[in-house]
């Protein structure tokens, strides 16, 4: 197999001369570059970037951790995300976790084991204070307002918009109304914000009854429609 020693041996030059010239990392004469580029050429030979960035102590990659694709959310978010990466020339490895918090543990043990820089939560079922562990091994990041917890976030301030809407559906004369979320209060951060935003509004935590659950996407909406019209609400909040 073609390495650096092989290269060295058959050009004359040392190793670590031909090391400088493959990574560009020290001065290198014409006639030894010359010299070492003629064998790289004629033994077709590539250097191996994941050793190259192992040995950096890097893999410019970043894994994403999302639950799933099926929320227009999660889409739209994993794209500003791989927008940002390309443009600073980092991978993205997108690690679907269903909320599975065994998924979500094994995707945290291999940022221990270096095979991504950093990791971003865009969702999660573990605790944040699992992933704040984790943060001596490599940057993790959550997409939801950690509160007093020490660890890097980015999230939009959503509390304001829900209460923005729900104030103009107070305003509306609609009192009957239809929550419909993704998962249920004790599993979601986005959840909670919801009912704390409804309860500045009416002055209390919605009716149960009124609450549906395990809707990722439109057509979830849809077969949920039968339930919600049982119950005849006058406005549906998504």
């Amino acid at each position: 197999m073609t390495n650096i020693r092989t290269i060295a041996k058959k050009s004359g030059y040392s190793a670590s001369t031909v090391s400088r010239f493959i990574n560009q990392s020290g001065y290198v004469s014409d006639k030894a570059s010359k010299e070492i580029k003629r064998i790289i050429d004629e033994m077709d030979y590539v250097p191996n970037a994941i050793a190259r960035d192992l040995s950096k102590g890097q893999t410019f990659t970043i894994g994403v951790v999302v639950p799933h694709m099926r929320h227009p959310f999660f889409s739209e978010l994993t794209h500003g995300i791989m927008d940002l990466a390309f443009a600073a020339e980092y991978n993205v490895l997108f690690l679907e976790s269903q909320y599975d918090e065994k998924l979500e543990q094994k995707y945290l043990e291999k940022l221990h084991r270096k095979a991504f820089d950093a990791l971003i939560f865009i969702s999660r079922k573990l605790p944040l204070t699992e992933l704040i562990k984790y943060q001596k091994y490599g940057p993790v990041v959550c997409c939801e307002n950690p509160q007093d917890n020490p660890i890097a976030a980015a999230y939009t301030l959503r509390e304001s918009t829900y209460q923005q809407a729900f104030e103009w559906v107070k305003q509306g004369g609609y009192s009957k109304i239809a929550i419909i979320l993704s998962r249920p209060y004790g599993n979601s951060a986005t959840s909670k914000i919801i009912f704390h935003s409804y309860k500045k509004v009416f002055g209390t935590f919605p009716d149960s009854n009124l609450v549906y659950t395990d809707c990722y996407n439109y057509n979830d909406g849809y077969q949920s429609a039968h339930l919600i019209a049982r119950n005849t609400p006058d406005f549906i909040f998504w």
